[in-house]
């Protein structure tokens, strides 16, 4: 016989609890949770620079010699000898489909950062409005995202003799240079 018991043995009912009992015990753990709240709540004063310095060493104040424009330059380095070493791989050192499609992927990477980095030059100079900076990093990153897929749809539609392995090897390469420049500060 197929039914469905209307008083299960493991029901929260059968173990002689009611929804009184449920809401005392909330009740408890809301109090609890508001007690530590309360408790954990100190008046924590911001480190000194000196403080600062001892803590996490000298260099660690220090501005990054990684700069933007650096960065940027090292995409477009990369992005040629990407270039250079797919033009040896077919004709001797000419522009053929794996060099252009290297070329491309490596303008895939490197445009959308320089539309990125140029808007944040230009709204580094307004006023600095609690979440305008955040608003405006998100809106920045989903612009490089557009402009990404963008590069990629106009390099497929455009350039029919398109080579996929130099485009994405080189695309790849070009977002690497974040990491490299990161380890060679």
């Amino acid at each position: 016989m197929n039914y469905i018991d209307p008083a299960p043995q493991d029901s929260v009912k059968s173990r002689g609890f009611s929804v009184e009992d449920a809401q005392k015990v909330n009740a408890v753990k809301k109090s609890n949770w508001d007690n530590e709240l309360e408790e954990s709540e100190e008046a924590h004063t911001p480190l000194t620079r000196a403080q600062m310095e001892s803590l996490l060493g000298a260099s660690a104040l220090k501005p990054s010699r990684v700069t933007v424009k650096r960065l940027l330059i090292l995409q477009g380095l990369v992005t040629l000898i990407s270039a250079l070493a797919w033009s040896a791989r077919g004709k001797p050192f000419g522009l053929d489909s794996s060099a252009i499609s290297a070329i491309l992927g490596g303008l895939a990477a490197l445009l959308p950062a320089v539309l990125f980095a140029t808007r944040a030059k230009v709204l580094t100079g307004r006023a600095n409005v609690v979440g305008s900076t955040i608003f405006a990093l998100v809106t920045g990153e989903l612009l490089k995202i557009i402009a990404t897929v963008a590069m990629f749809v106009l390099a497929i539609v455009f350039y029919p003799d398109l080579d996929w392995l130099p485009l994405l090897l080189t695309y790849v390469l070009a977002l690497k240079c974040y990491w490299l420049a990161w380890m060679f500060k």
